[in-house]
């Protein structure tokens, strides 16, 4: 028999999906704050807590977004990159 917590941990991992199509709609910093909060609570593998987090808004992540784009569009620089 499953405790409460275990029961609640299974269903979350259920419920858990991919999503590949995003909104235009801003996050509220509020939100964002939330999440980072959380997952910082999250084990990582022999505590080593291997991230780092940086969150653009505005200009500088319109700007980010631009150069992602062009270097995906790009066959050389798309080249230089890879998945794994």
């Amino acid at each position: 028999m499953k405790t409460p917590i275990q029961a609640a941990v299974d269903e979350v991992m259920k419920s858990r999906y991919s999503c590949r199509a995003y909104l235009p709609t801003e996050v509220p910093k509020k939100v964002i704050e939330e999440i980072l909060a959380i997952a910082s609570r999250a084990p990582s593998g022999t505590n080593i807590q291997p991230w780092k987090v940086w969150v653009l808004t505005g200009e500088s992540k319109t700007k980010l977004s631009e150069r992602i784009v062009a270097a995906f569009d790009d066959p050389e620089e798309a080249a230089t990159h890879s998945e794994s």
